[in-house]
């Protein structure tokens, strides 16, 4: 089977009716051997954030000289980047075989919960010492939560997103996330809303789990806006460290990992400070505020490019936002959205920040109208020049006459986005 037969394969599965329960996906791993029973991992939930925070877990523990793995979603440019070896996405002929064997085993299992087998079938093949671990949605229910216990757990926010799947209230999705806290395991989340926090709390104590709710020990000392790097400082030791995702609300998953890590060598794991440091300075996550200068066909100008998709993550970006020297270059914002998101709260945080707004359509079957979107931000904000570029590559050339832009609203947008910008680069 090649690539674009797996790729073809999997993609045809991701309306495929997912029943309640990890029963098929159990009876799939024991047709593998069991192979999430063989390898050590750290699991990792949040509204949004997870990404982030697996990616700085991977980069210490690889510069700890750890084998690691990691496994993500969504991708951005390419499937094989769900699934990583030493911080490199594995092979497309690797991918195609593992989506081959494990589809044999489990002909019946979803898009998520193939991909979730094969990463743990590679991940125990490639005697990974340290696994890293994102939940898709939620926690209790998720794929990834077959593992029976994670060396750690890690929860790096709780807003609101999926509601369909997740409740209605902070409680009812902090509850569901919870649910990734395992019998006598240890469990990291930031200092939450007092009722995410009362639902983690029990699950915890139900468990008979440690439960650490964490106030941020970094703060950001400098930001290099143009390469999408900062300096964190820490709060007790002074001690500066080049961090190399920017962002506001990394100060939280930096302080998650630095604990986590913290709390892994106490469980005789080979992690110091000093691995920690250095895999702040190695890690890298795309699509969270990250300038691109785009190349001949879009005038050089500097895009911002976010996978903020959600009310948390647009807040985020709004705050990280304000505080840039784009902010106060009249950017235009280039937005593209899906159907499920509660897209008023985005639309009503992102209408103060530019005098001008390029809707477009992100590459998925669930894409919302961008003439919908145009609408409803002229109905928020009538002041505003606002267009509808069906193609994303056009969405760009008319933002980039500005000089400066941002694009945001979907991964599935930003991966677009980076991926004509990196071409625009080469021409």
């Amino acid at each position: 089977m090649t690539f674009e037969q797996a790729k073809s394969a999997l993609i045809s599965r991701q309306d495929f009716i997912k029943k309640d329960g990890l029963d098929r996906v159990y009876a799939c791993l024991e047709r593998l051997g069991d192979p999430h029973l063989k390898i050590k991992t750290v699991h990792v939930t949040g509204t949004n954030g997870k990404g982030s925070v697996c990616a700085l877990f991977e980069a210490a523990a690889r510069a700890a000289g750890l084998k690691t793995g990691l496994f993500t979603s969504p991708h951005l440019v390419s499937l094989t980047e769900r699934i990583q070896i030493d911080g490199r996405n594995i092979s497309e002929e690797r991918f195609a075989a593992l989506f081959e064997e494990v589809f044999r085993a489990g002909p019946d299992l979803s898009f998520f919960e193939l991909l979730t087998c094969m990463a743990f079938l590679c991940f125990e093949r490639e005697k990974t010492a340290l696994a890293v671990i994102e939940v898709g949605i939620g926690g209790r229910w998720d794929t990834t939560n077959v593992l029976p216990a994670p060396e750690l757990s890690v929860i790096t926010s709780v807003d609101f997103d999926h509601k369909k799947y997740l409740g209605n209230t902070l409680a009812e999705i902090a509850a569901q996330k919870a649910g990734i806290i395992k019998q006598d395991g240890a469990c990291l989340a930031p200092l939450l809303p007092p009722e995410a926090r009362a639902e983690i709390s029990r699950e915890a104590e139900a468990r008979h789990a440690q439960c650490h709710f964490l106030a941020p020990v970094f703060e950001i000392k400098a930001r290099d806006w143009e390469n999408s790097r900062m300096t964190l400082r820490h709060k007790k030791t002074g001690a500066e460290l080049p961090f190399g995702i920017l962002g506001d609300a990394q100060v939280i998953n930096a302080t998650l990992v630095w604990e986590g890590l913290e709390f892994l060598r106490g469980r005789g794991w080979p992690l110091t400070a000093a691995h920690a440091a250095a895999g702040f300075a190695l890690a890298r996550w795309p699509g969270r505020f990250q300038a691109v200068r785009g190349g001949r066909e879009y005038g050089g100008a500097l895009f911002v490019v976010d996978g903020a998709h959600n009310d948390e993550a647009a807040r985020a970006f709004a705050a990280t936002w304000k505080a840039s020297p784009f902010a106060a270059k009249d950017p235009v914002f280039v937005l593209g959205m899906l159907q499920d998101k509660e897209r008023r709260g985005i639309l009503e945080l992102l209408a103060p920040l530019a005098r001008k707004f390029v809707f477009t359509r992100p590459d998925s079957q669930r894409a919302a109208d961008p003439c919908a979107l145009a609408d409803e931000l002229s109905a928020i904000r009538p002041d505003a020049e606002v267009e509808v570029q069906q193609e994303i590559s056009a969405a760009l050339r008319a933002a980039s006459a500005s000089g400066t832009a941002a694009v945001l609203g979907s991964f599935y947008l930003a991966g677009a986005a980076l991926e004509l910008l990196a071409a625009g680069e080469r021409t």
